[in-house]
């Protein structure tokens, strides 16, 4: 009896599993064919990609870093409204001036760049290392035109980085800004190059070169002279500006390309001084009476306003009404492009113009000039007074000319000292004391530190407007 029930269990089994795998086909079949809400993708890695192929953010920011320097320095300035000038009685009295801002180790045996407004007026500039040390710097040379000061510090196997080649920067390119904000050291931002060869007229020096690379990292106060890096590490910039009506970061920052910055710096250590090149032209990105319905060809390149008669330009045979397309093979549009590329060269130096004349192309050559007009490298000696508290230079040929005087001397390098004292400025151009224009730096030295009784003080400041300082001295 047993027996048999077990026979009975088993067929029923059997049954029973027979008719559970038709159901389970019949109702997989059915389901497959009815469409499908879901849809199912294989698991698989997934990497984002914010530049690992060239490095990445935190290995260009561990590269980068090192090498950026937070520099504080210390100067002087006249106090103008106190006690006694209330009662009209000229006593002179200095106050301290602080500023603070970033800077980039530039080589290995110390030197190091900044922006000029950094240091500006400095008397003791200090430079703090990441590594907490800090030691005084000396200025070894400047250039507002581009907002550039050279440092030395005593000290070697520094930290410094390698250069990229700014020219092949491309829009829309990651970089990170890396500085000293408001204080807050060694402070790394990303964006993305957002522009090339901006001009913002912000310079006041001396014919100001400005071709800004534009950058949404966010560069606040303090970030001046501070370094703008790509993923590779590399140095593509030195952040100089911001946009903005509050003072703070906007959106837009502005940094100096480093083509233009390794061209600063070598002048100022082998010569002294930036050996500016000139093409002896003014051009104009548009023409004025243009109507909209001109050809692309025709608003291609620079329009050629004026030619210097005698000029780089004039002697390659360029005239006005010229189109220039191209500077050494490098498509030129705008004139922040074209002093970008005039500013990687010195006087003498020689460069391929492609230019549009009545709708045909030419090229020539042109052998560039210096600010005197001469193809060959500048000789200019600056005068450095310590009694006076500043470097004088004195003006260019194409500089007095453009400013319509025979001569001048420029205030550069502003310290503590007599210019400071009588209120001079910063960029200040004397072209008279007392009526008398001096015939070298080193008199007008002599003259202002002997002068006693009347003092008239003639020249120019920097932003171009006629300025007069009267004393009376004792």
């Amino acid at each position: 009896m047993r027996r048999y029930h077990l026979i009975i269990v088993a067929v029923v089994a059997i049954a029973s599993s027979i008719i559970a795998a038709v159901a389970t086909r019949f109702f997989l079949k059915s389901f497959s064919s009815q469409p499908s809400s879901q849809v199912i993708i294989p698991l698989q890695k997934v990497r984002l990609d914010n530049g690992s192929e060239t490095g990445g953010f935190v290995e260009a920011a561990r590269r980068a870093t090192p090498s950026v320097v937070f520099i504080r320095a210390v100067g002087e300035r006249i106090a103008n409204d106190d006690f006694w000038s209330y009662w009209g009685l000229w006593l002179p009295r200095t106050q301290p001036i602080y500023s603070a801002g970033s800077g980039v180790v530039w080589s290995s045996d110390g030197y190091i760049v900044t922006n000029f407004h950094v240091v500006k007026g400095a008397s003791k500039i200090l430079v703090t290392f990441p590594d907490k040390r800090t030691l005084p710097a000396e200025l070894v040379g400047a250039d507002a035109s581009v907002d550039i000061a050279l440092l030395k510090v005593r000290a070697t196997n520094l930290p410094f980085l390698p250069l990229a080649n700014s020219d092949s920067v491309q829009i829309g390119e990651w970089v990170l800004a890396i500085g000293n904000p408001y204080n807050l050291t060694y402070t790394v931002t990303a964006g993305i190059i957002s522009a090339k060869g901006r001009n913002l007229n912000l310079l006041q020096g001396p014919l100001p070169i400005e071709s800004f690379i534009q950058t949404d990292a966010a560069i606040n106060p303090g970030n001046s002279g501070g370094a703008l890096v790509n993923l590779k590490g590399q140095l593509v910039g030195i952040n100089t500006a911001i946009a903005s009506r509050t003072g703070s970061y906007v959106g837009y920052g502005f940094a100096i390309p480093v083509n233009i910055v390794r061209k600063v710096v070598e002048d100022l250590r082998q010569y002294g001084i930036v050996q500016r090149a000139f093409l002896d032209i003014e051009v104009t990105d548009f023409i004025d009476d243009i109507t909209t319905n001109t050809s692309p060809e025709d608003l291609e390149g620079l329009y050629i306003g004026r030619v210097r008669p005698g000029g780089a330009a004039d002697k390659a045979g360029l005239k006005t009404g010229d189109h220039i397309i191209a500077l050494d093979g490098a498509a030129i549009q705008t004139q922040a492009e074209l002093l970008e590329r005039l500013a990687q060269h010195r006087p003498g130096e020689k460069v391929k113009i492609t230019y549009k004349r009545n709708g045909r192309l030419y090229e020539t050559t042109a052998t560039l000039t210096n600010e005197e007009g001469e193809p060959t490298l500048l000789s200019r000696t600056v005068y450095k007074s310590e009694r006076l508290g500043a470097d004088i230079i004195p003006l260019s040929t194409r500089e007095a000319e453009r400013l319509g005087i025979s001569q001048g001397y420029r205030v550069v390098n502003l310290r503590a000292g007599v210019l400071s004292q009588l209120g001079i400025t910063e960029g200040f151009i004397i072209i008279s004391i007392n009526n008398y224009t001096p015939s070298s730096a080193k008199e007008l030295e002599e003259i202002l530190l002997k002068v006693r009784g009347r003092l008239l003080i003639h020249g120019i400041d920097a932003e171009g407007r006629e300025a007069r300082y009267s004393f009376s001295l004792r």
